[in-house]
């Protein structure tokens, strides 16, 4: 029976540090991600064939263990070709108007379970290519701590 392989690292984020969990048993692929401010928490489990999938229709089609070697080398930052970003849904929409060429301003509200998502995305760059991946993370936890 294979044994979970997992990862832990501290990520900074557009400026705001957050602890990064990564966990691979057999063929699925468990994300954690924390702010460390607030201790806000997002979480995602993605299987092989989801994975894949994904990849497929981005036009760029990785194996999954593939995917994860990348996400792996992100998060230790030993590639420069690969980096991580992690953006809400509003990030998401504003990026998406800019490329469409609609106005900034011009997003509509969301629901407060949109914008509670947060998307993980795995950034692929060679010299005349770059590939953005992104994974959708639920806001699990918001926890406090006492003393």
């Amino acid at each position: 029976m294979d044994q979970p392989a997992g990862l832990q690292v501290d990520y900074v984020f557009r400026g705001v540090e957050h602890a990064v969990r990564v966990v691979v048993s057999g063929q699925v692929l468990e994300l954690e991600v924390e702010d460390r401010m607030t201790a806000d928490q997002w979480r995602g489990e993605f299987d092989a064939s989801f994975i894949e999938d994904l990849t497929h229709k981005t036009g760029n089609f990785k194996q999954f263990n593939i995917f994860c070697n990348m996400l792996e080398s992100a998060l230790t930052q030993s590639s420069e070709s690969v980096t991580l970003d992690l953006l809400t849904y509003t990030d998401l929409e504003s990026l998406r108007n800019r490329k469409m060429g609609g106005r900034p301003g011009a997003l509509a509200s969301r629901s407060a379970q949109l914008n509670s998502k947060r998307y993980l995305i795995l950034i692929y760059s060679v010299e005349f290519d770059r590939w953005g991946q992104g994974l959708s993370h639920d806001s699990s936890v918001h926890s406090t701590s006492s003393v």
